[in-house]
């Protein structure tokens, strides 16, 4: 089989580990390199593709590409105004796919070299799969077709009722977390070298993924102060009344989540208007900060909450496990906190549709203005849909069953990511995947 993998940073050198594997039961290794800083070992076919020229022209505008565009980090997050390059990109790694003509590609769904690279396996019918984390059960991981969070195939690995009951006890009592929200732990000299390593990759001509360093220290010197402007004006509680309460646990940004998978809704902001509009007159709309806020609370965002009487903003160190039992409905985008919803029969909403939907607790609308109304009835007059025990079990291993085992992440920030035992994993999960004929 050919086989290609796209770097992303130290990412790749989790891949690699894959690969060497892979390569070893006679499988055709190729890698599609952006960041020259980060490349895999010369044992494999390394298709490197050269930093533009700032002199490009001469592309026609494609509207795959624009949609790229719209969720690229640097564009959204880092000021970059000149895209052409983009372009120059995916005509490249159009002309390495149709050479090629992998069987499988494997990477992220995050950088805009990945991006391009799915807008093109698309048009040419090439599988492109994204190994991540499937939140829960922990230790687990799905490979999700393209840029959505749709899984491809699974184990069909079913718990047996006592550990899924246990494994669902310890999601709704917060005694386990997925493996991505758990906290890293990395020296503050590699975090320098790392610091060091982009700077000088920056310099070196990487200027689409990495952003200018004297830019970064200004934006990352706004968002500590827009924290901190936050938390000024927010509560620390959840008012015991009888007004109807809704949650809105904001996304961290730049992250896929939202900026890919919920891309329709990325603008947090314009969302959050959206909800409040939406809002009957008995209710008021509570929004939690990601406990890890990045560039999600812009000045916009923070200025439009602070002059609405019906949203509470709530103060970064409020726990979600002293809020959820006080809130009536939970309303979301892609994030983790529905399955917690679904577990703990909290009702909850998502603005996107997934998985998670299969559980009849967990509804997805499409239409803010039309639905919300209807499903705050619902939940107000106990007539939310609520799961038994053996719903419950049935849900857990439909993620059970979609998933494999083992842990994806990086050896920057995980070193057991790369470790003997959890790599064994990851192949056989990857050899059930290249060997189907599915």
């Amino acid at each position: 089989m050919k086989l290609l993998f796209i770097e992303n940073r130290h990412k790749t050198y989790f891949f690699e580990a894959i690969a060497n594997q892979l390569a070893k039961k006679d499988h055709d290794i190729y890698w599609l390199t952006q960041n020259k800083q980060f490349l895999p070992s010369d044992r494999f076919k390394n298709l490197i593709i050269d930093y533009p020229s700032y002199n490009l022209n001469g592309f026609r505008k494609d509207e795959g590409v624009e949609e790229v565009i719209e969720s690229d980090r640097q564009v959204n997050h880092f000021n970059k105004t000149n895209t052409s390059y983009f372009y120059y990109y995916n005509d490249k790694i159009k002309k390495y796919l149709s050479e090629i003509k992998p069987d499988f590609v494997f990477g992220e769904s995050t950088a805009f070299h990945e991006l391009l690279t799915i807008y093109n396996c698309k048009k040419l019918n090439i599988l492109y799969l994204n190994p991540s984390t499937s939140r829960f059960p922990i230790g687990r991981f799905s490979f999700y077709k393209y840029n959505t969070l749709e899984p491809y195939l699974g184990s069909k690995e079913i718990l047996q009722k006592e550990e899924a009951v246990e494994t669902i006890n310890q999601v709704v009592d917060r005694k386990i977390v997925p493996d991505y929200m758990k906290p890293i732990s990395v020296s503050d000299k590699s975090k320098a070298k790392d610091k060091i390593l982009k700077i000088y990759s920056y310099f070196s001509g990487e200027k689409y993924n990495t952003p200018s360093p004297i830019l970064k220290y200004k934006i990352e010197r706004q968002k500590r102060k827009n924290i901190e402007f936050w938390n000024q004006s927010a509560e620390i509680e959840i008012e015991d009344n009888s007004t109807f309460k809704l949650l809105y646990p904001l996304q961290m940004q730049p992250e896929a989540n939202i900026d890919v998978w919920g891309k329709k809704h990325r603008n947090q902001k314009k969302l959050i208007q959206e909800i409040y509009e939406a809002l009957p007159i008995n209710a008021i709309l509570y929004l939690k900060p990601n406990p890890k806020s990045k560039y999600e609370l812009t000045d916009e965002l923070i200025s439009y909450v602070h002059k609405q009487d019906k949203i509470k903003a709530l103060h970064h160190s409020v726990k979600m496990d002293v809020v959820l039992p006080k809130v009536d409905l939970v309303i979301t985008v892609t994030g983790t906190i529905a399955i917690e919803c679904i577990f703990s029969n909290k009702p909850v909403v998502t603005l996107i549709k997934t998985i998670n939907n299969l559980a009849e607790n967990c509804i997805y609308i499409k239409d803010l203005k039309k639905d919300l109304k209807s499903i705050i009835y619902l939940v107000e007059n106990k007539k939310f849909k609520t799961l038994n025990e053996q719903e419950k079990i049935t849900f857990i291993n439909i993620l059970n069953s979609t998933s494999y085992r083992g842990k994806v992440s990086d050896p920057f920030t995980d070193k057991s990511c790369i470790s003997k035992r959890n790599i064994k994993d990851l192949v056989e999960a990857f050899e059930a995947i290249i060997n189907t004929n599915d």
